[in-house]
């Protein structure tokens, strides 16, 4: 049996066609695509029965081959001469079986845009954390211009990433338990300002007229504030419209194959508690019930049809074009959930059943990522407190002169 991998890319990765070491079981064929070799398994007789990936760019071939080699169980983790590249491979192989795939796919990304460029030949055996920490600057502020430095996240993610491997490696007993400790560049807080009650009562008036699967999708971001690859996810056996009831069961992303390509995935929600009920407002059930007609309940909510669900940067153009037909300025498709937070908030809703709704593991998130106090709501919880601390001390004001 032959594994082979899409070879056919024209993208080169970095140091993609350079010269095969000795040892790797890579050589260029005559064809002019490159060929790994390893042993996929024995017959009981002992006879070896070899795996094969084939592509045109050495580096990815490298990649998938280590990759098929750890399944195999062909590296010897003891090895003195193990570097970084492989036991990282084998480390991130290892999670397979225990992530979704989208977050597996962004995991590699990662792992072979930031950390391998740098520590990919690096001994594992003398890896210390001096020598650790000041990779990480590396990464986090490159020294030639073609690299932009990383911000907060990107940066945050590199060094979690390198903590585990490290981690994973001192479980092994390859090098003693580090503690990395890198400063990481000061966060930016993007998320765009929730949308003023005008804004949300011109777009409500926009989606209302000629409603469409797509122009209600809209309305489900900023009154019942989902995700857009949660709208993207739904079908119409998700709405209870007799019960007025909603249920996140899945949601669609794009991710990385690792070989330049790309794919559409369905999954579950992002986290457990993502997967959730959420109540119809009243208005926006009586346009739901309109717009089913006789869709089926495999039936796609956005695109229409039982085939295939419309993916999120599809999705993204439309909103964009519907902002500017409402007269609403341009923000990213998740300031819908954030006015959704925002609105609740100022209503009066308790965080944790903002939480609940939002599908966030714990309150902690809601408050950190979507609570702006208004000038209004500051000034309203001030009288609150103050009228609270007067009736404490018995009606007396204070009389300043």
């Amino acid at each position: 049996m032959v594994d082979k991998i899409s070879g056919q890319v024209g993208v080169q990765a970095a140091g993609g066609n350079k010269m095969a070491r000795r040892g790797e079981n890579i050589h260029k064929r005559k064809d002019g695509r490159w060929e790994g070799r390893y042993i996929k398994a024995r017959t009981p007789e002992g006879k070896i029965q070899w795996g094969y990936v084939y592509g045109t760019v050495y580096a990815e071939v490298k990649r998938v081959l280590i990759q098929k080699k750890a399944e195999a169980g062909f590296y010897n983790l003891k090895r003195t001469d193990l570097t970084f590249e492989t036991l990282a491979e084998v480390w991130l192989h290892s999670l397979q079986n225990s992530i979704k795939e989208s977050t597996y796919a962004h995991y590699s990304y990662t792992l072979h845009k930031y950390l391998l460029p740098v520590l990919s030949r690096v001994p594992v055996a003398s890896l210390e954390e001096s020598f650790l920490e000041q990779a990480m600057q590396q990464i986090i502020t490159p020294t030639d211009a073609a690299h932009k430095p990383l911000g907060n996240s990107s940066a945050r993610e590199c060094l979690s990433m390198l903590r585990r491997i490290c981690k994973y490696a001192a479980h092994l007993r390859l090098i003693r338990p580090m503690e990395l400790e890198v400063a990481l560049p000061k966060a930016i807080d993007k998320i765009s300002a929730p949308l003023s009650p005008s804004e949300q009562q011109r777009l409500y008036q926009y989606a209302q007229e000629n409603p469409t699967a797509r122009k209600i999708g809209l309305l489900l971001g900023l009154e019942l504030g989902l995700r857009i690859g949660e709208i993207c996810g739904l079908q119409w056996g998700d709405f209870d419209l007799k019960l007025g009831i909603l249920k996140i069961n899945r949601t669609v992303c794009r991710i990385s194959c690792g070989n330049g390509h790309t794919k559409v995935v369905i999954q579950t929600p992002k986290t457990r508690t993502s997967r959730r009920e959420i109540p119809i407002p009243k208005q926006l059930l009586v346009i739901l019930k309109k717009l089913r007609r006789n869709a089926s309940n495999s039936t796609w909510f956005l695109s229409g049809n039982e085939s295939k669900p419309t993916e999120s940067r599809c999705y993204r153009k439309s909103i964009k074009a519907y902002l500017k037909q409402a007269a609403v300025r341009q923000v990213r498709p998740h300031a819908l959930r954030h006015t959704f937070a925002t609105t609740c908030l100022q209503a009066g809703c308790d965080v944790k059943t903002l939480s609940e709704l939002l599908g966030h593991a714990n309150a902690n998130i809601t408050l950190q990522r979507y609570v702006h106090s208004d000038l209004t709501r500051k000034r309203r919880e001030m009288n609150r407190i103050f009228s609270h601390q007067v009736s404490m001390r018995g009606g007396d004001v204070l009389n300043i002169t």
